[in-house]
């Protein structure tokens, strides 16, 4: 019973891919929309498919090498044809095609063709084109001819008004060109190559139109490769990025998809913060692609960035250095989300001295990106290092592209030089102005703060070193005002013991040891475990 369910699956399964695939006439469809590496490309893929007919196959590979300028290879190719089925017109028409541009004689060639498929509206069409494609003005009478000829044999066939859409496009009159297109696909609503070239053509005018056009040629021809695809870069070029995301999730399941877009699918899977699928599928695009491939660097660069995202610390930190240890490609560089990613995930682990080589790379990027210059400043500060972090915050104060909580953090790093020790007393002294003076600027900005006001109090505190002579009281007391209006004052506590301890100690060393004492208590209320603090409040009478 198990063997005949899987034997099923597998039927229907293989039944699936067949229906979403066209095989060789996507590639056709590529072509007639001038997108000839992709034709081609398509074309050879299918070419050894068993439902490819490989004349017509053969012709569009030589129209493609014609147009490529390989005339070579497009006279091998409809040779090539010829031999699969001398009966299909086509490539006579392309050997028609290499003896006009060569200034030979197509007579023969061409009532070859045309014996083949009388009265053919298509056919005549394709004639058309390599009259065109040789030389429009030459060639106007023969071109004009032919176009006559199709609406006269078949005036409801869509070819000849995309050729004469075509050649309006051609001299950018984009107007008449659309209209044309749309008289194309009014003739036949399931022309492919007319809703595409319309699309393009008025996606610039009108984008939710030319969409429009395309969702409704996407309902009628499901499982066009071109459609699909063109819909979805339509989306993402309107910047439609969760309409992009999931069209290209279905184009992706088409066997007729290229492997570039499966690297903007990733793109499109991370900006739609869908992090792990675009991971994973960046990671199997890394394991498949030739290692010398270009695309490989890129997804190298999006298995770091989904893994920043996901908070992947350390398996952030080895795809970044794998990464960087990546050739770089001829014409890529590396960018400055490259570093910072990358900083921010050695930050994470514990290295914050390699954090700060790769923040310093990004900032070489942009010299003047204030968030750079912060994360630079935090960095130094975080291993201590108060002297750089104050001066890649002033960097940033003297550029004038700051905000106030800048400031507040400007005074901080200074008065982490002021008490460090190892300092000579005149930098540190400096430093200690500078700290005042900052939290002063932006205590003018921002007033009634509580960090400001503590940052004023700690600044004094140092100032007046161990004699504790009151110069930090005033900070203290109007700290104690603002913390006594808020509401949730157990969220405030450490402030609250702050004030306290310094309160208590001012007024133990003037002698005031009843008002000492009532602020030893106050300390307790906010700090209840501390046994130490209540033994000594005991002591005092």
């Amino acid at each position: 019973m198990k063997r005949k369910f899987f034997f099923a699956s597998l039927m229907l399964m293989c039944a699936s891919l067949l229906v979403n695939a066209q095989g060789y006439k996507d590639g056709i469809e590529y072509y007639k929309v001038d997108k000839l590496d992709n034709a081609k490309e398509l074309l050879e893929r299918n070419l050894n498919a068993p439902t490819t007919d490989k004349a017509e196959a053969f012709y569009y590979l030589g129209q493609i090498a014609l147009h490529q300028g390989n005339i070579a290879k497009a006279a091998s190719n409809f040779e090539r044809g010829i031999a699969a089925n001398a009966s299909n017109p086509y490539n006579y028409v392309g050997q028609a095609a290499i003896a006009l541009k060569q200034g030979g004689d197509v007579k023969a060639l061409l009532e070859k063709a045309r014996k083949l498929s009388k009265k053919d509206a298509k056919l005549e069409v394709e004639i058309a084109r390599a009259y065109y494609d040789a030389n429009p003005t030459t060639y106007a009478k023969d071109i004009d001819k032919c176009i006559k000829n199709a609406r006269k044999w078949n005036a409801d066939d869509p070819d000849s008004y995309i050729f004469e859409a075509d050649t309006k496009a051609d001299k950018k009159d984009w107007g008449n060109a659309a209209g044309i297109y749309e008289l194309a696909f009014d003739k036949d609503p399931n022309n492919i190559e007319a809703y595409v070239k319309y699309a393009n053509t008025y996606f610039n005018v009108n984008p939710e139109m030319a969409i429009g056009r395309l969702e409704e040629l996407q309902a009628k021809v499901p499982n066009s490769a071109l459609v699909q695809r063109e819909l979805a870069e339509k989306y993402y070029a309107d910047n439609l990025g969760a309409k992009a995301a999931e069209q290209y999730g279905k184009y992706i399941q088409n066997p007729n998809h290229f492997a570039q877009d499966e690297v903007r699918y990733v793109q499109l899977l991370f900006f739609g913060e869908k992090y792990n699928e675009s991971y994973n599928l960046a990671t199997s695009l890394v394991n498949k692609l030739d290692p010398n491939d270009s695309k490989v660097f890129y997804m190298m660069r999006m298995q770091l960035y989904n893994l920043v995202q996901l908070e992947k610390w350390p398996e952030a930190v080895e795809a970044g250095r794998s990464f960087f240890a990546n050739a770089v490609p001829q014409g890529s560089n590396y960018e400055v989300r490259d570093y910072t990613d990358y900083g921010q995930a050695l930050q994470s682990v514990g290295h914050p001295e390699e954090a700060i080589t790769a923040y310093e790379k990004a900032l070489e990027l942009n010299p003047n990106n204030a968030d750079l210059i912060r994360f630079m400043g935090d960095s130094y500060a975080e291993t201590e290092n108060y002297i750089k972090a104050a001066e890649y915050y002033q960097r940033l104060v003297d550029s004038d592209n700051y905000k106030s909580n800048d400031l507040f953090n400007l005074s901080n790093y200074y008065l982490g030089i002021a008490t460090t020790e190892t300092l000579d007393a005149a930098t540190r002294a400096d430093a200690l102005n500078k700290s005042q003076y900052y939290i002063d600027e932006v205590d003018k900005l921002v007033s009634g703060n509580v960090l400001i006001v503590n940052q004023k109090a700690k600044v004094a505190k140092v100032r007046e070193g161990d004699t504790n002579n009151g110069a930090a009281l005033a900070a203290y007391n109007e700290l104690l005002q603002i913390l006594e209006t808020k509401e949730d004052k157990a969220s405030y506590a450490r402030y609250f013991k702050y004030a306290y301890n310094y309160l208590a100690t001012y007024y133990f060393t003037k002698g005031d040891k009843a008002t000492a004492k009532t602020y030893y208590q106050k300390w307790l209320e906010y700090d209840p475990d501390n046994q130490s603090l209540r033994d000594y409040v005991k002591t005092l009478k």
